[in-house]
């Protein structure tokens, strides 16, 4: 007996879905061929990592000051202070730095930068730290220098308060590091400045630095301020006139 013949084997028909398939990768290899012909001559250059691209975005989103190159060392000390704080915070990348900073110049400092910024970018290793360093060259000149310096060197408290004069002291110090080089210098210094009761109290307990040495002042200020308040509000009502008598006080009523 004959063994049975086999059916052949029709080839299946496709769907619909494959067949969209299909046509979807023979589409997206045709797309790939178009460009890689297009570009043949001009490479597509890689993308950016993120952080570039959106560093500018970031730093701006934060509002930075514009700096317009005047001659204070306050001001100049605060826009660094303001710059660092902002790139610590988005993560600006260190190559990007100088590049946004310069962008935020103003005035003096802006037609600096157009002078002396070409020849400073050409240097191998300028960066945002070699950027402070030239701008503290060009706007904290000699004599800014040498008369902060001199009022440092006979800072007093006198009539201002301890919050005012440390942050006097502060600004000044600054410019006088050589004055000042350890912290118990500063507390030294510090306290030297200050009212005559406020330095005798301190002077026993001595500071061994200068958050501490202002903390101990300002803490005393606020005690002596408190008893100068008591002390007014006991005051007599009533006072003695040239013949002997007690006047009434204008603030208690006459009966």
């Amino acid at each position: 007996m004959a063994p049975p013949r086999q059916r052949a084997r029709t080839p299946e028909t496709p769907t619909n879905e494959q067949l969209a398939q299909n046509l979807q990768q023979l589409t997206q290899t045709m797309q790939t061929l178009s460009e890689a012909l297009l570009y043949n001559n001009h490479p597509v250059p890689p993308p950016q990592p993120v952080g570039h691209r959106d560093s500018e975005r970031l730093v701006s989103g934060h509002r930075p000051p514009t700096f317009a190159g005047e001659e204070d060392p306050v001001v100049l000390e605060e826009w660094v202070r303001t710059f660092y704080k902002i790139f610590s915070v988005v993560g600006c990348p260190e190559e990007r730095r100088v590049e946004l900073a310069m962008f935020y110049f103003s005035h003096e400092a802006d037609l600096w930068w157009e002078h002396e910024g070409p020849a400073c970018l050409e240097e191998r290793d300028f960066d945002w730290m070699a950027l402070k360093d030239r701008m503290r060259e060009r706007f904290y000149p000699a004599h800014v220098r040498a008369a902060m310096y001199e009022e440092f060197l006979h800072l007093q408290q006198g009539s201002s308060s301890v919050v005012e004069y440390h942050k006097k002291f502060l600004e000044l110090a600054r410019s006088a590091r050589m004055l000042v080089p350890t912290e118990l210098a500063k507390a030294e210094k510090f306290v030297a400045g200050l009212k005559y009761e406020t330095r005798k109290a301190l002077t026993v307990s001595r500071s061994s630095s200068l958050k501490e040495a202002y903390v101990g002042a300002a803490d005393l200020y606020r005690v002596q301020q408190l008893q100068r308040g008591s002390y007014e509000r006991a005051s007599p009502i009533s006072r003695t006139n040239s013949s002997g008598a007690r006047e009434p006080s204008q603030d208690v009523p006459v009966p």
